[in-house]
C-alpha cells in the first residue's frame, strides 16, 4: 500500500521538469567553477613560485625571465578577473530567467544536459524522458514576458555567458601550457638531481677502484640508459 509520504515524493519526482537548469551552465555551477578557477590559479602560483616550478617555467621558456614573469602575471590576472565576476554576479542585475532561458535556448545539448528540482528532496536531478517538457516549461515561462523584458533578459544573460566562457577557456589554455610544463620539466629537473644525487655518491669512493664501486656502476647504468636528448643543454 501506498502511503501519503510515497505519493508526495512520486509527484515531486514527476513534476521535476517545472524547474529545470542546464546542468553545466547555471548560476550555481559558473559560481562555483569560478571559485575552482580561482583556486587552481592560486595551486599554479604557489608552484611557479617554489623552487622547482619556477626554474621549471624558466626552463621551457629557454631561460627569458621576462617571460616567465609574463607567463605567472597571466595566471594573476585571471584570478583577478574571476573574482571581478563573482562580485559582479552578486551585486549586478542578473535576470531571474537566467537559467530557464539556456533551458529553452537548448544548451542543454552541449552543456551536460538537463537537471530539475525535486521539491521532496530539495536537490536537483537527472530529467532523463521528460528534458523536452522541461524545454517546453521554460519555453512557457519565458513567454510570459513582455517583449522588451524578454530582449532586455537576454542581453544581459549573454553578457554574463560570454564573460564566463571567456575565462573559462583562457583558464583551459593557461592549465594545459602549466600541465605541460610541470610533466616534461618537472621530469628533467627530477632527472638533473637524480644524476647529481648519484654522482656525489660515486665520487666518495676515491682511488683507482672506485670505477669498480657498486655506486660508480649505478651512476654509469643511469646515464647510459638516458636519451640523447637529455644531454642537451
Amino acid at each position: 500500500m501506498i502511503t501519503s509520504e510515497e505519493t508526495k515524493r512520486i509527484k515531486a519526482r514527476n513534476i521535476r521538469y517545472k524547474k529545470p537548469i542546464v546542468k553545466n551552465l547555471n548560476l550555481e555551477f559558473i559560481t562555483q567553477d569560478l571559485w575552482n578557477i580561482q583556486e587552481k590559479c592560486e595551486d599554479v602560483r604557489w608552484y611557479t613560485d617554489s623552487d622547482d616550478g619556477s626554474d621549471s617555467l624558466i626552463n621551457a621558456l629557454a631561460g627569458d625571465e621576462d617571460e616567465a614573469y609574463e607567463f605567472k602575471m597571466a595566471f594573476a590576472d585571471l584570478c583577478a578577473e574571476c573574482e571581478r565576476m563573482f562580485y559582479d554576479l552578486q551585486e549586478e542585475w542578473v535576470p531571474d530567467c537566467f537559467d530557464i532561458f539556456f533551458v529553452s535556448a537548448g544548451a542543454g545539448e552541449t552543456y551536460g544536459g538537463l537537471l530539475g528540482f525535486d521539491e521532496w528532496e530539495q536537490d536537483y536531478f537527472g530529467l532523463d524522458y521528460s528534458e523536452a517538457f522541461a524545454e517546453d516549461e521554460a519555453k512557457r515561462k519565458l513567454k510570459q514576458m513582455t517583449k522588451d523584458e524578454l530582449i532586455t533578459a537576454a542581453r544581459q544573460c549573454f553578457k554574463v555567458y560570454a564573460a564566463y566562457i571567456g575565462l573559462r577557456n583562457r583558464y583551459d589554455s593557461l592549465a594545459a601550457a602549466i600541465d605541460i610544463l610541470r610533466d616534461k620539466n618537472t621530469g628533467i629537473l627530477q632527472i638533473v638531481k637524480q644524476i647529481e644525487e648519484l654522482y656525489e655518491a660515486a665520487s666518495k669512493k676515491q682511488g683507482s677502484y672506485a670505477e669498480y664501486s657498486r655506486e660508480w656502476r649505478e651512476f654509469e647504468k643511469y646515464t647510459d640508459a638516458l636519451p640523447q636528448e637529455a644531454w642537451i643543454s
